[in-house]
């Protein structure tokens, strides 16, 4: 059976689906990009503060601050409550609200998040972000890639199908619960043990952590699958289309676990990109996989020997777990960053 034959049928509407849902979120960022505004602003409790952007002219009191505590003494939250006049509305506008980790304050499209606090107790910093439209663009672009990897295992004519159905059901399903306990057991490992910081409380945490280890586990036995096909050339073929199974739902986790925490990190520091070490190298293992799922074409692009496909891909998915080691322990340990503590 000729396993390319599907690249060569009319690209499936689940697929051709996923590649429109990472135009739009690209979309969505240059929105964000060019039309968006943000930046911080210092607020003690002994005087306002102006705010003049683009769009208002607001100016800000902080009348009280709060760092909430659990039994034992650890902060959990921190609560901003801030009293706003908007002279830029007429009749001028008088307004309150709170501001709380994880939970900004929303105010004519603007939103305010904690960002740090004097060491005294009377003053706070804030991040504000006005992107009304670069958001709602992205966010639909969340949604329609979250519909086209699910839809994605249930087109027929795909790469992924073929390559399934050479596969024993057994097999897969053995294998699909180990990779579910070691997903599991690495999720216990790596979540912060409390007390957390407060930006981690939140149910996103054990859900982002988890979706991303799931990811980050297939990509180890692709790994372990190309070490032992150099080895054992006479189980370097099955192997191969192995880890080409694999690669697809491990991509998907990846890229699922990335746009969570980008959700997550608009709720905390009201953006959900900001290049930090972490999130940069998050997405640059997310391409060096990306081009693995579209080997087939690369490797009949330039027109790889039949005989050493296998060879060279398996030193690809293990050249590839490079850069998860390096997401993953390089990037704590050489460039820091906001998730230093991951």
């Amino acid at each position: 059976m000729d396993l390319l034959r599907p690249f060569r049928m009319r690209r499936a509407f689940f697929t051709g689906l996923l590649h429109i849902a990472l135009v739009t979120i690209v979309a969505g960022a240059l929105v964000t990009h060019f039309f968006g505004e943000q930046g911080e602003i210092h607020l003690r409790s002994d005087k306002a503060v102006s705010l003049s952007t683009k769009y208002k002219t607001v100016s800000l009191f902080l009348w009280d601050f709060q760092i909430i505590s659990d039994a034992e003494n650890n902060p959990v939250d921190f609560v901003s409550e801030l009293r706003m006049i908007d002279r830029s509305e007429q009749p001028v506008v008088i307004a309150e609200g709170t501001v709380r980790m994880n939970k900004p304050l929303k105010y004519h499209g603007y939103r305010f998040c904690q960002s740090d606090y004097d060491s005294d107790g009377q003053g706070v910093v804030l991040s504000y972000n006005y992107d009304p439209w670069g958001i709602g663009i992205t966010y639909t672009g969340y949604a329609l890639l979250l519909v086209s990897m699910i839809g994605f295992f249930f087109q027929r004519n795909t790469y992924f199908r073929s390559l399934l159905r050479k596969q024993h059901t057994w097999l897969m399903v053995g294998l699909g619960v180990f990779v579910l306990v070691m997903a599991v057991v690495m999720t216990k490992v790596v979540t912060p043990k409390p007390p957390l910081q407060p930006v981690l409380q939140t149910p996103l945490l054990g859900i982002h952590v988890s979706v991303i280890m799931l990811a980050y586990t297939l990509f180890a036995v692709m790994m372990v699958n190309g070490i032992i096909g150099l080895c054992m050339p006479a189980r370097r073929e099955g192997l191969m289309q192995l880890s080409q199974v694999l690669l697809y739902p491990a991509l998907f986790c990846l890229t699922a676990g990335i746009f969570i925490g980008a959700v997550w990190a608009n709720m905390s520091w009201g953006r959900y990109w900001g290049w930090d070490p972490k999130e940069t190298w998050a997405l640059i293992t997310m391409l060096v996989y990306a081009l693995l799922v579209h080997w087939p074409v690369i490797s009949r692009k330039l027109k790889v020997e039949s005989q050493k496909q296998a060879i060279y891909y398996h030193i690809c998915t293990i050249v590839a777990f490079l850069f998860v080691l390096f997401t993953y322990f390089g990037v704590n340990r050489l460039l820091g960053g906001l998730h230093s503590y991951a």
